[in-house]
């Protein structure tokens, strides 16, 4: 198991109960490994009773006393219920609640049939909902919890059925995260990327020909994405060690298991040789942000949360720690010091998330071409610079 390899202090979860929904297997089972591991009571909530009783005894094989399942339909308002009710009467309140049941509809839009529709819309929305309505106020009164969400990326052609309401989960997540910010509570939004699992495997199946490609050219287009089912159960659960630092925030499994000291990608390892070019070049990126950064801070009380609250769901943090952190590459770079540039590359890669964000709003609020050509040319020159950037790390 990878999260053998984690550094540091882990006994922030023993014995609290922590829920996954969708948990008899892929992602939800190896997330339910690495937190029995770390000491959770781990409850599997789960539609399918044969998967959910394998994976309870897988998990309870290795760590005794530490998983139960307990069947869970989203789609039914009543088993809900009884859900929560029965969680409530064996473990009182959850400490956590990883939302990651889903199901995969594809199909395009002008011929998958409603129920298809409001099935997704069940599992992936309104059974999420109900299920935090029941235990948040509980949560509330014990002035601590962490809400877990799991997105996918956004807008595919003939996955409307699955990504209309696995994206809107981020909005949920946002909405929570501004309504809890003055609570012990935590809210965040955790991408998985792209697993082979077996949901997924057959959704790709169905929507590879669609697309009018094999499913091997699939994975092959995204293999830049793909990990492994270990990987990403391992963020999952990792992540809940860091719920304060990740509040409101939209993050990749990878940016989890680099915080908890697991990640290994030998691609990051940068080479000991640093240039005195990619030194300008990093303080040229950091010069723009400061730039952007302070002009935020000036403007009115309305404007400036709007723009930070959108950069911290676009790039993953909030500016002050974006700043903070490319600071310290600087230092590091200037230092030689390759250990502490690891993470460098995926920073980068968060902020230039939000620089084509600004490109895609630019479309819309600049009617002057002229301008629009201006800005466009600006957004994209930072953009080259930090693609050159993460080429020399």
């Amino acid at each position: 198991m990878i999260i053998e390899n984690m550094k540091g202090d882990m006994s922030a979860l023993a014995d609290k109960p922590i829920i996954i929904t969708g948990g008899g297997g892929g992602i939800a089972l190896e997330a339910g490994l690495a937190l029995a591991y770390m000491g959770a009571k781990v409850i599997i909530g789960e539609v399918d009773e044969e998967k959910g009783r394998k994976a309870e005894s897988l998990i309870a094989a290795k760590f005794p006393g530490r998983v139960q399942f307990i069947p869970l339909d989203l789609e039914k308002p009543e088993a809900i219920q009884a859900f929560c009710e029965k969680v409530t009467a064996e473990y009182g309140t959850p400490y956590a609640i990883i939302n990651n049941a889903a199901i995969t509809p594809f199909d395009s839009i002008e011929r998958l049939p409603l129920t298809d529709w409001d099935r997704s819309y069940h599992v992936h929305l309104r059974g999420p909902l109900q299920m935090i309505q029941f235990f948040l106020p509980k949560m509330l009164e014990k002035n601590q919890g962490v809400l877990v969400f799991t997105p996918s990326s956004g807008a595919v052609a003939y996955m409307g059925g699955y990504e209309v309401f696995k994206t809107s989960q981020v909005e949920l997540a946002n909405t929570l995260a501004s309504e809890l910010e003055d609570t012990g509570l935590s809210v965040y939004s955790i991408g998985p990327g792209l697993v082979k699992t077996q949901t997924a495997m057959q959704g790709i199946e169905k929507v590879a020909p669609l697309m009018g490609i094999s499913t091997e050219d699939f994975y092959h287009m995204n293999r830049e994405n793909i990990v492994s089912a270990q990987e990403a159960g391992t963020a999952f659960a990792v992540s809940l060690l860091f719920a304060k630092k990740y509040h409101g925030q939209e993050i990749g499994g990878i940016q989890a298991l680099i915080d908890a000291g697991i990640h290994k990608n030998n691609d990051e390892k940068i080479s000991a040789s640093l240039s005195e070019e990619g030194q300008t070049l990093l303080i040229a990126i950091i010069k723009t942000f400061d730039e952007q950064n302070e002009g935020w801070k000036k403007r009115n009380i309305f404007e400036k949360q709007w723009m930070l609250r959108d950069f911290k769901k676009y790039a993953g943090h909030s500016a002050d720690e974006m700043a903070a952190a490319l600071h310290q590459y600087q230092i590091a770079y200037n230092k030689k010091d390759v250990e502490k540039l690891n993470g460098l590359s995926a920073l980068l890669t968060n902020l230039s998330n939000y620089y084509r964000h600004q490109l895609e709003m630019m479309q819309g609020y600049i009617k002057d071409s002229e301008k629009r050509q201006e800005y466009d040319t600006y957004i994209k020159g930072w953009l080259k610079d930090i693609e050159t950037m993460k080429g020399m790390l």
